[in-house]
């Protein structure tokens, strides 16, 4: 009658104890094992794409020295006939020149160059909700339906 000694836990046997704690021993066991595995293998397929990224970086980088060498050198008549230079944007009241360049150099990255900045303003503020420009944004895209 020694296995069937009660425990002071309320009627547990000796058995009952050493099951339930071999049982919490495997699981938690089992649950650092899996994360030691999902951590290796997002190493492993990080560097499988550090690898790639390295090697298209260099595909590019020798495609862009291989047309850099092929391409004549441009006359210096032609670098002075240029497009007629764009009228300069129109800008609200405080918002500093770093902000229109940088608004500037996006929208000409963007477009090609085809496209002309003619105003700079802020935008009314609707609501003026708490989160900002920028968590307002992040809400819309998150809530967007799939359709």
């Amino acid at each position: 009658m020694d296995y069937l000694l009660p425990l002071a836990a309320g009627g547990l046997t000796l058995f009952d104890a050493s099951l339930v704690s071999t049982s919490l021993v495997l699981v938690f066991g089992l649950l650092v094992a899996l994360c030691l595995i999902i951590t290796l293998e997002g190493k492993l397929f990080d560097s499988f794409n550090d690898k790639d990224s390295a090697q298209k970086r260099a595909k590019a980088m020798d495609e862009l020295n291989k047309s850099a060498q092929k391409k004549p050198a441009a006359p210096a008549a032609r670098a002075a006939v240029s497009a007629p230079a764009a009228p300069a944007p129109v800008v609200e009241t405080g918002i500093p020149g770093e902000v229109v360049a940088v608004i500037s150099a996006a929208i000409y990255s963007m477009e090609g160059g085809h496209a002309v900045v003619r105003e700079i303003r802020r935008m009314p503020q609707a609501g003026g909700s708490r989160r900002g420009a920028w968590g307002d944004a992040g809400v819309v895209q998150s809530t967007r339906p799939f359709m």
